[in-house]
């Protein structure tokens, strides 16, 4: 065959082959853009457990599983170095073990916090319950101290309030600092003894009989814990995302011309060199044009093939099903969670109602067992066998008035509706703000400390609507004859410095819309501010069962 008949052949092969890597290099530049969204490490299970605050026989003190991949945010994440962040209120037990060794440091002027102790049974959540492999408890706590100006372990208290603590910490600064201001906290099991050195200052002293664990407990600043041998990782990929990523280019190309789909593959790959969370957010946007252009450009080519005399009458008949769709989709009643009881075996009556986000659910308790909704139904006089709950997670106000108003006209009728939250109004109320966290939750811990700010000002923005929802959600507890009181929950961030000015203004709003609609408004970190401590968060937003105990209290107490 002579060369002049190949050649078109082999132009058209070298012409599919330019295509594929075009469009393969546009799809990388997209997965740099997502790269904290589609893959990621994670630390492999088994190294470390979770603690929990629980009251036992002999008093406070930890509970330890092994979930430390809860849903909340942020969560245990491996550094870019190969350490292990503990987010704040969380509390990551590791067992002492010869051979490996742990540094730890607190993101903080502070010493990093540790406990050491030594592992114990625990006793199930519930009498018909059986314990779950991992659970056990930590006993005979210490931690350190300064005695005769010396490292030492001494007894501990986890019941003491953050200030004690926090005082305790800020002595062994300034006594075990090292000329440069490190900190370093090294721990090590050898030989039968336990090795500590902080800064310039060391102890030793022998190991517990029982199986050795060490607590880290992170309190209201990350903590980082390097480990010798390394943490074993686990990669993650979502591979939905890999798939919208091929969506998106894919409907570009097709939809508006392959220069349209390199021109924003490019401009989204450089920006996210420098501006990785606005490119990121930025993204679905471009999905969505690719989708609209894509199916356009489809329905003008059904409409060519038509015959002339059809093509008004499918439009039409195209934009009459769409408009149809929308309005069935308005008439759908929104779902809402059912209301629940603490105990199924109560009445109807649900005299005491409490209505909230994931903390009213009990997340971040140990299997989200017990918390408000138990203790009101079983230890209040008034509230027991008549507390419900309606709660969801990662709602904000405007879910709270929706599914408060559409529930049951006997949910809380003649009785107290309890609203407990107000964090995630302080960071989740708009898109961006959703958007924002979950963008930035997988990223580190600078960019989790950068996004406080941005995320709740883009929160305060939108303060009216927020409080539009609480007059809302008050105006239907009035027309249940019921009283309203609102918990305002705090962060365990908050322990250190309060709150923010922004933070500050929208709770000032939301007071004063409850006190001028005549209901109750609670500052909690106000209240018990002074008293909480380390004992009292299991992460970094939800109360440990002693906190919920503490507010449960509170609640009962109030004038009916």
């Amino acid at each position: 065959m002579p060369p002049s008949i190949r050649r078109p052949g082999g132009a058209r092969g070298l012409g599919l082959a330019a295509f594929g890597v075009v469009f393969v290099l546009c799809c990388a530049a997209d997965a740099f853009v997502l790269r904290t969204v589609w893959i990621g490490k994670q630390p492999a299970l088994g190294q470390f457990g979770r603690g929990y605050f629980e009251t036992f026989a002999d008093g406070v003190s930890l509970a330890i599983d092994g979930a430390i991949r809860p849903d909340t945010i942020p969560t245990f994440l491996l550094t870019d170095g190969g350490d292990l962040g503990v987010p704040p209120g969380m509390t990551a037990v590791a067992p002492l073990t010869p051979g490996v060794d742990y540094i730890l440091a607190a993101d903080s002027p502070l010493a990093a916090y540790i406990v050491i102790g030594a592992e114990a049974p625990v006793t199930p959540v519930a009498a018909h319950e059986s314990i779950h492999p991992g659970e056990a408890r930590l006993v005979g706590g210490r931690t350190l101290s300064l005695r005769d100006s010396r490292l030492a372990l001494e007894a501990w208290d986890p019941a003491r309030p953050w200030r004690e603590d926090a005082d305790r910490l800020t002595a062994l600064r300034r006594a075990c600092a090292l000329p440069d201001g490190g900190l370093a906290l090294a721990v090590t099991a050898v030989n039968g003894r336990l090795d500590i050195r902080l800064g310039r200052c060391a102890a030793s002293e022998p190991l517990p009989s029982q199986r050795p664990l060490l607590a880290a407990l992170a309190g209201p600043a990350w903590l980082t814990i390097t480990r010798h041998p390394g943490w074993m990782q686990e990669r993650r990929i979502q591979w939905p995302v890999l798939a919208a990523i091929v969506l998106k280019v894919g409907t570009i190309w097709w939809g508006l011309g392959a220069p349209s789909a390199v021109a924003v593959s490019a401009a989204l790959g450089l920006a996210a060199w420098r501006m990785p969370l606005p490119a990121t957010l930025t993204w679905p946007l471009t999905l969505a044009v690719g989708l609209v252009a894509a199916a356009l450009r489809a329905g003008v080519r059904i409409l060519r093939k038509l015959p002339s005399q059809m093509r008004v009458p499918a439009v039409l008949a195209v934009g009459l099903l769409a408009a149809g769709k929308v309005a069935l989709d308005a008439m759908q009643p929104d779902y809402f969670p059912p209301i629940t009881r603490a105990h199924a075996a109560h009445g109807e009556s649900d005299a005491c109602a409490v209505i909230g986000y994931s903390t009213v659910k009990g997340e971040g308790l140990r299997r989200e067992h017990g918390g408000i909704r138990w203790d009101l139904d079983e230890s209040c006089e008034r509230c027991r066998a008549k507390t419900a709950g309606l709660f969801a997670g990662g709602e904000t106000l405007d879910w709270a008035r929706k599914a408060y108003c559409s529930s049951a006209r006997s949910f809380g009728a003649n009785g107290q509706v309890i609203f407990w939250g107000g964090a995630n109004d302080d960071f989740l109320t708009g898109l961006l703000a959703i958007a924002q966290l979950m963008v930035v939750a997988p990223q580190g811990i600078g960019p989790w400390h950068n996004n406080q700010v941005s995320a709740s000002a883009a929160s305060l923005a939108r303060i009216d609507l927020q409080v539009s929802a609480l007059d809302g959600l008050m105006q239907c507890v009035r027309t249940r004859g019921a009283r309203f009181l609102f918990l305002h929950d705090f962060l365990v961030t908050d322990l250190l410095n309060g709150r923010g000015a922004d933070r500050t203004a929208m709770l000032a709003r939301r007071r004063t819309a409850v006190e001028t609609a005549g209901g109750t408004f609670i500052d909690l970190l106000e209240v018990f501010g002074p008293q909480a401590g380390i004992s009292w968060f299991n992460d970094y937003v939800h109360p440990s069962l002693i906190a919920h105990e503490r507010i449960a209290d509170l609640v009962c107490h109030q004038s009916p």
